[in-house]
């Protein structure tokens, strides 16, 4: 997300897709407080394993020269050692400072979250969490309300299968308030719009509701029980829970700086700030600290004579909660589950501000790659690196999915938009889904097309798979379909986002359509009042009629362009902006949308009159009505779109 781009947030669901208060106080742990050095276990690499260094420094290298990516931060794990750790370029620009891969921090994200997972199988294993009870047992302080006649249990949550809408709240908040974790849940509280385990929708909110039940649960507060029960025991000095804001001094300086791109250039950015959702996404941690939490979960919860849970746990936590897509990407009890060229790989990717990170593993091989990087401006690097490796690993790729004939005939069934539903559905920030249609087609030769955030890619049908297909890069998308067998929605080859085939109603096409046919009468209503100017009116009604058209045209270009520039905004909206969001222009904007509501009903009701008794002449009168109806066809989709008759969420 680069500068927190509300379009950078719908690229990332974009790029999953097509492409792949703060908490209860506690002192600052010495253990967190990065040192000067920390030496990695010896490792005496083979042959294998120094060309295998050797490739990843030429990707990386390659990468950072074609990008001018300023630093990146590399672990790899292997056979119950440390491969390597390390780090390439500069923490600092315009220090020179050198990255490290033992002392450098780098923020990793939703990475985060799998200390979160790892926290619940944790209580799960010690009998304290029921992964099919209803969450509302162990929670203190804050209550799911009840919704489609089934609870939200944990095994939802971990799946980012509870059914909440998305919220925003989770950016607004700054890490130096005072609000709990408890008072955040409450304040931000998303609807629950789809029944728990029907639909995968990504869910910050859900994952910082985790971490407050292992809060609740173990009676301390979860960055206590991240420190005590696995940070200090790994020895995972070079890891915190803190945002740059609320590091200690020692902290702060180890961090490697952000940067976004501007015009080509890196430049300073602001670190995100998400206040007590920290759990969900704040963490920053080393490449030597990642090559551990990596080789505790390869070593099935246990590392270096810790044991985080039992093999039989940690068993657990990788295996899938839901069956509903063995071909394709689901979670596995908080780790993305991603099948990938013959073996099952299981990570966690994150973006926070001007950081990207992402962590693979794949116990079959062995193998877990690490990789971050302090700028957003490209994704390829994080999201390449560790399909190379695995490739590289593996000495060769697995044949994609190739196109059927036969499948021809079948395509148009899976044609249409589709929308993310990772939005929101009640709120004002409905509106968002605008940019963000997916549109699937059938392809030539037996295949599909997927096109959204300006890319299109190819998905072939996967043999002896339904409803599964894949691209040339291994990536896979699987439909779902309703209880008539229609197809309603496509999950995405991340494992944590589903998409919702919508129809004219419910379509940004239709609302866009609707705006352009507003815009246009209401510009030809002023033009032809420019026109008259001068003329004498038929009548007192046809005078008051066309003064009150007037006004309503006047109604709809405001806000029609008062909508552009909101939009615009949002989309280059900042860490920081975020903090006071909704910005005044928003609440401009619902105020006006409420005006052209009162237009359109008003020009409905005028229609009767215009025709019997304003004395105009026949064409006036069609365009009158044209303009009325144009009006009542927005405010219905002002309506459903929730511009009017909500809240910012």
């Amino acid at each position: 997300m680069m500068r927190l781009r509300f379009g950078a947030i719908l690229g990332a669901v974009f790029s999953a897709v097509l492409v792949p208060a703060a908490m209860a106080q506690v002192p600052d742990a010495a253990p967190s407080t990065p040192v000067d050095e920390v030496v990695l276990p010896a490792f005496e690499p083979t042959r294998d394993e120094a060309v295998l260094e050797g490739f990843v420094d030429g990707v990386v290298e390659a990468h950072r020269r074609d990008h001018k990516t300023p630093a990146v931060s590399v672990s790899v794990v292997r056979k119950g050692q440390i491969v390597f750790a390390k780090a390439y370029g500069f923490a600092d620009e315009e220090t020179r400072d050198r990255a490290t891969g033992t002392d450098t921090l780098f923020r990793i994200g939703s990475v985060s979250k799998t200390f979160i997972w790892t926290s619940v199988m944790m209580l799960q294993e010690r009998g304290l969490i029921d992964l099919d009870a209803d969450v509302n047992t162990y929670l203190k302080g804050v209550t799911i309300p009840d919704a489609f006649d089934a609870p939200v249990t944990m095994n939802d949550l971990m799946a980012h299968r509870a059914g909440f809408e998305d919220t925003f709240g989770v950016f607004t908040l700054s890490d130096e308030t005072d609000m709990t974790l408890t008072e955040a849940l409450n304040a931000h509280m998303p609807k629950r719009v789809h029944a728990p385990g029907t639909r995968s929708s990504y869910s910050n909110w859900g994952a910082a509701l985790a971490a407050k039940i292992v809060e609740d649960i173990a009676g301390v507060s979860y960055e206590t029980f991240l420190q005590d029960e696995i940070l200090t025991p790994l020895s995972m000095t070079h890891t915190t829970l803190k945002g740059p804001k609320i590091m200690s001094e020692a902290q702060r300086a180890a961090l490697a700086k952000g940067y976004s791109s501007r015009a080509g250039v890196y430049v300073d950015d602001e670190p995100l700030q998400i206040g007590p959702y920290a759990p969900a996404g704040a963490m920053s941690s080393s490449a030597g600290d990642m090559a551990r939490w990596m080789l505790a979960h390869l070593g099935a919860g246990t590392h270096d004579g810790v044991q985080l849970m039992s093999p039989q746990t940690h068993a657990l936590m990788l295996t899938r909660a839901f069956d509903d897509r063995p071909g394709g990407a689901d979670m596995a009890h908080g780790f993305m589950s991603i099948p990938y060229h013959g073996v099952s790989t299981f990570g966690h990717g994150g973006a926070t501000s001007s950081y990207l990170a992402y962590m693979v593993l794949v116990p079959e091989l062995d193998l877990g790659i690490y990789v971050a990087q302090n700028s957003a401006g490209d994704n390829g690097l994080v999201g390449d690196l560790p399909r190379l490796v695995i490739d590289h690993v593996l000495g060769t790729s697995a044949e994609p999915a190739r196109d059927d004939p036969a499948f021809e005939e079948k395509a148009a069934s899976f044609a249409g938009n589709y929308l993310a539903n990772r939005r929101s559905f009640s709120g004002f920030e409905k509106l968002f889904a605008l940019s963000s249609v997916i549109k699937v087609a059938p392809a030539k030769g037996g295949a599909l097309t997927v096109a959204g955030g300006g890319k299109v890619f190819h998905y072939a049908p996967l043999p002896g798979a339904a409803d599964t297909f894949e691209d040339s890069s291994g990536r896979r998308i699987v439909f779902g379909r309703g209880a008539q067998g229609h197809v309603t929605h496509f999950s995405d080859g991340s494992g944590v986002h589903s998409f919702e085939k919508v129809g004219a109603m419910g379509s940004p096409e239709t609302l866009k359509l609707a705006i352009g046919f507003a815009l246009l009468f209401a510009v030809t209503t002023l033009l032809g009042a420019w026109r008259r100017v001068g003329r004498k009116a038929a009548n007192a009604t046809g005078i008051w009629l066309g003064r009150a058209g007037f006004a309503a045209a006047v109604i709809v270009v405001i806000f029609i362009v008062m909508l552009f520039l909101v939009l615009v905004e949002l989309s280059n909206a900042s860490a920081t902006s975020m903090l006071t969001y909704p910005p005044a222009s928003v609440a401009g904007l619902r105020m006006v949308g409420y005006g052209v509501l009162a237009a359109g009903l008003a020009g409905i009701v005028s229609l009767w009159t215009a025709w019997r008794t304003s004395g105009w002449g026949i064409w006036r009168k069609l365009h009158h009505s044209l303009f009325a109806l144009s009006l009542a066809a927005l405010t219905v989709m002002l309506v459903i779109w929730k511009v009017v008759f909500s809240a910012t969420v």
